[in-house]
């Protein structure tokens, strides 16, 4: 999921509504990348999940040479990597730390989920709710 084009030699059409392409435009527009590049970064991700339990899906990866993202074993594995403050560290296998959010995304948080800002890479569970 680095910030730079995938050379690639095939290419994937999708067939989507007319809403659901204007909802995937904005939103990669608002990570400044491609539609392609969020796509293609989505779809490994999920596959790449289900590694760790499919022996098909290890065989396949296997087969086609491709390599196991560090990522894969986090919790916090998925879109929030675009926003995480180490992605490029942890996506280069160089870091144990989970999700840190970056400090530039904090007024696009829901009001419920701002205790985010409190992680520090240790833990991503949400705190506990006195009841």
């Amino acid at each position: 999921m680095g910030t730079a084009s995938v050379q690639a030699d095939k290419v994937v059409n999708v067939r989507m509504s007319e809403s659901e392409h204007t909802l995937l435009k904005a939103y990669c527009a608002s990570l400044n990348r491609s539609m392609q590049d969020v796509l293609r970064d989505f779809a490994l991700m999920q596959i790449q999940k289900q590694r760790f339990c499919c022996r098909l899906v290890r065989s396949l990866m296997d087969e086609h040479g491709i390599e196991q993202d560090p990522r894969v074993g986090k919790p916090c594995f998925g879109y929030s990597c675009y926003y995480c403050r180490h992605a490029e560290a942890c996506t280069a296998g160089e870091t144990d730390l989970l999700y840190v959010p970056r400090q530039e995304i904090r007024e696009l948080v829901a009001e419920e989920s701002s205790y985010i800002f409190d992680f520090d890479g240790s833990s991503i569970e949400p705190p506990n709710q006195a009841g």
